[in-house]
């Protein structure tokens, strides 16, 4: 609510607008809409170009030189791996015969002994049992 005096003549307010076009704007918006479009045209026609036939065949040979290094190394390799395999076989051959020979002598000392065990036992049986030459005979049941 306002505070306003029935007494008083009331006061006028003359507003004025300044109606002058702004055409500097209007310019300026369309300057940068042109530069938008010619933007966009030089994106879309400027795609770069495929490659050519020549270096599709330089691509090509390149990658089918690195295919055959890469096949060489990896035969080396496999060379190399089967070399060493064949080096650990002979090896665990070499050791598992070693230690077949030293079991096989073990085995024949064992024997030896056994035999010579037996025969010493059955020399010590024969004369244990063997009658006294001078002695009289004893009964034999």
């Amino acid at each position: 609510m306002a505070n306003v005096d029935p007494n008083l003549p009331p006061t006028e307010y003359e507003v004025r607008r300044a109606s002058r076009s702004n055409a500097t704007a209007w310019w300026v918006a369309g300057l940068v809409a042109v530069v938008a479009i010619v933007a966009v045209v030089f994106m879309v026609t400027s795609q770069p170009a495929g490659p050519t036939a020549d270096q599709v065949t330089a691509a090509a040979d390149q990658a089918r030189a690195e295919g055959m290094a890469q096949g060489a190394a990896a035969v080396q390799s496999a060379e190399a791996n089967a070399q060493l395999a064949a080096q650990s076989a002979q090896s665990a051959a070499q050791s598992e015969a070693d230690r077949a020979a030293a079991a096989r002598a073990q085995a024949e000392a064992a024997a030896d002994r056994a035999t010579a065990r037996s025969a010493s036992d059955q020399g010590r049986d024969a004369s244990d049992t063997a009658p006294a030459a001078d002695g009289p005979q004893a009964p034999q049941q």
